[in-house]
């Protein structure tokens, strides 16, 4: 296992919480930042559960547009928010310089990067308000072939919305699919769009099946697999007979589930990484998956027997996990690479997409309470 350094590292203004390339110029990122103001004018940032707890105090935050030439990293924008930021994606539906962020009161934000600019920024458009204001939005995600969202709350919904640029009014509607009895911190699409998996504190994994953007009843709830809140969850492949994913979880464990069309679920693999595993980011899938997947291509693709994925490990850093397996073994995990200069809570991490000419992946890791930020290659 390689033991990685960074290239450059250095402290933000506020601690960092979220971080994404921008896939259409991807020298550039934005990383949101999450700041816990104190009664007064201390201020002390904190980590995403006690903050849910806290919720009387007020949160601020900002975004911060960081472009990478060759080995340096220069900050070109650092624009304040009134609320702190705690996730955010780029619309990867359509070419777009769009972008959303979950907020710390109840609302979704959109902004556009325009990098092609003499001087690139980031623009507020607008912010639609889903909920009231003491509800953080603890994560989202994009629908895979619409403009819904699909959020994580921290009152334990998890709701559906639509981001509609001709709708006139900030406070749209959305519909709730389900409940987790605690906090719920993550959500994820199936590949085509027809269900949503979620989890929660409650260290319940969830599955609803979406029809014509409708929930239906809970098709199941797991509360046996994972010993402590699940964090993270990433489809990788679906099929006919059911879909495999990957799973993270306050437990420090990484996890390989799959589960048939009927429900039933067997975990193929799982290993302590040491740390609570916060996010993951799928850097490669054998056999590759095309530019373009819809419904039939998702169906129709042969599963994978090697995957590759950067994990943000809170208090242990980023890895980089490889999951295996070939035709005489069944599922396999080797941690190839770590990276463990972040002193506090590893909550944000990205890969750009494509390799550089020496063949090595780029990445932008971040940690809390030392609001550092780390570029580094492997």
């Amino acid at each position: 296992m390689a033991s990685i350094q960074s290239l450059v590292s250095f402290k933000l203004d506020l601690p960092p919480s979220c971080i994404e390339f921008f896939p259409l110029n991807p020298q550039y990122a934005v990383i949101g930042t999450y700041n816990l103001q104190k009664q007064g004018d201390e201020q002390e940032p904190s980590d995403g559960a006690h903050a849910v707890q806290n919720q009387s105090q007020q949160r601020n935050g900002s975004l911060i547009l960081v472009r990478i030439v060759g080995d340096n990293v220069d900050i070109i924008q650092n624009l304040s928010t009134p609320s702190a930021i705690l996730d955010i994606h780029f619309l990867t539906q359509v070419p777009s310089s769009n972008f959303a962020v979950a907020t710390s009161t109840g609302s979704i934000g959109i902004y556009a990067l325009e990098p092609w600019q003499r001087d690139p920024k980031i623009s507020h458009l607008k912010t639609l308000q889903y909920f009231p204001e003491d509800v953080l939005i603890t994560a989202f995600t994009w629908h895979p072939e619409s403009f819904m969202v699909a959020m994580s709350l921290s009152s334990g919904q998890v709701c559906l919305g639509i981001i509609d640029s001709e709708e006139k009014t900030d406070a749209p509607s959305h519909m709730d699919v389900v409940r987790h009895d605690l906090e719920a911190w993550t959500v994820a699409f199936l590949p085509d769009g027809s269900g949503l998996l979620s989890g929660g504190d409650d260290s319940a994994l969830r599955f609803t099946e979406l029809a014509e953007g409708s929930a239906n009843s809970v098709s199941w709830a797991d509360t046996k697999i994972h010993g402590a809140g699940v964090t993270a969850i990433l489809p990788i492949h679906l099929s006919p007979e059911g879909v495999l994913m990957l799973t993270g979880s306050y437990d420090d464990h990484l996890r390989l589930i799959y589960v048939s069309t009927s429900g039933r679920r067997q975990v193929h693999a799982e290993t302590n990484l040491g740390g609570g595993v916060w996010r993951l980011k799928l850097l490669e899938r054998k056999p590759a998956l095309p530019a373009h997947h819809g419904v039939e291509k998702w169906r129709s693709e042969p599963p994978p027997e090697d995957i590759l994925v950067l994990v943000s490990c809170m208090h242990a850093g980023a890895r980089i996990v490889r999951l295996f397996r070939t035709a005489t073994t069944d599922w396999k995990i080797e941690v190839l690479a770590k990276f463990e200069e972040h002193t506090s809570m590893n909550y944000g991490s990205d890969c750009q997409p494509d390799l550089n000419a020496k063949g090595q992946r780029t990445f932008l890791t971040t940690s809390f309470y030392d609001r550092l930020l780390c570029f580094w290659r492997y």
